[in-house]
C-alpha cells in the first residue's frame, strides 16, 4: 500500500496550489472535452488476482482515454477507455492486467479546495488476462488461456478543477467490481467475479460541439 499512499500524497500536492481558484462553473456548459489520466490500480479480488501463490499483489499504473460531455452545471457524461496491471511480489513477469471500457454520469455535489467534485457511476466491458514472458497462462482445470471479457459495475469520487479557461485537471479514484461471465471456463483459477481500484491524475481540453475547437477570448468575438 505504499505506492497507493504514495500517489495520494502526489495528487494532494497537485490539486492544493488550485485551493484558490473558483470551481467548474457555467461557462463549460454543453461543451465536450478529450483528455487522458494516468495513476495507480490494484486488485482486490478475487482471491487469485489478489494475490499469487501466497505473493501479495504489487501496484502498478493504470492509464486512461477520457471524454467528457458536460451537460449542465451539474451533470457530466464521462467514457473512458485505458489500460492498467498488476504484478506479483515473487514474480514480475506476471502480471494481471484489465482493458476497463466504460461510460458513466457524473453529479455535481460540491466545492472542495478550489475544486468542483462530483459522484461517478456506470457500466462497461473489462477485457483482462493474465500472462507471464507475454504468454496467456491456462487455466489448470479446463486449460482454457486466462483471459475474458465480462461485463461489470464502477462507483466513484471525482475532483475537477479550472487550469486555463478551456483546460481542467482532474483527481480520479475509482472501485470497479467485474461480474464473472466465464466462471464455466475458469474452474481452477480466476474464476469468481473481480474487484479493483484506481486513483489517477488527468488532464482535459474542453471544445465546443458546435463551433469546434474553442482557444481563447478572441474566438468568440
Amino acid at each position: 500500500m505504499r505506492s497507493l499512499r504514495l500517489l495520494l500524497a502526489v495528487v494532494l500536492l497537485a490539486v492544493t496550489p488550485l485551493a484558490a481558484q473558483a470551481g467548474v462553473g457555467s461557462e463549460l456548459s454543453e461543451k465536450g472535452s478529450f483528455g487522458f489520466s494516468l495513476g495507480a490500480m490494484r486488485w482486490f479480488a478475487d482471491e487469485d488476482a489478489a494475490e499469487w501463490q501466497g505473493h501479495p499483489v504489487q501496484i502498478r499504473l493504470i492509464g486512461k482515454a477520457v471524454f467528457r460531455y458536460r451537460a449542465n452545471l451539474d451533470w457530466v457524461v464521462s467514457v473512458e477507455t485505458g489500460f492498467g496491471w498488476n504484478s506479483y511480489a515473487e514474480s514480475d513477469d506476471l502480471v494481471t492486467w484489465v482493458i476497463p471500457t466504460t461510460v458513466g454520469l457524473e453529479r455535481r455535489v460540491g466545492e472542495l479546495w478550489g475544486a468542483t467534485t462530483y459522484l461517478a457511476g456506470g457500466a462497461g466491458f473489462y477485457v483482462w488476462g493474465r500472462r507471464r514472458d507475454g504468454d496467456y497462462l491456462r487455466d489448470p482445470v479446463t486449460f482454457k488461456a486466462l483471459h475474458a471479457t465480462d461485463p461489470g459495475l464502477y462507483v466513484g469520487l471525482t475532483a475537477e478543477s479550472p487550469l486555463t479557461q478551456y483546460v481542467t485537471v482532474t483527481a480520479q479514484t475509482s472501485l470497479h467490481f467485474i461480474y464473472s461471465a466465464h466462471a464455466d471456463d475458469f474452474e481452477g483459477e480466476l474464476g469468481g467475479s473481480d474487484l479493483f481500484a484506481d486513483l489517477r491524475l488527468g488532464v482535459n481540453y474542453y471544445f465546443s460541439p458546435y463551433e469546434g475547437l474553442i482557444w481563447g477570448e478572441s474566438d468568440e468575438q
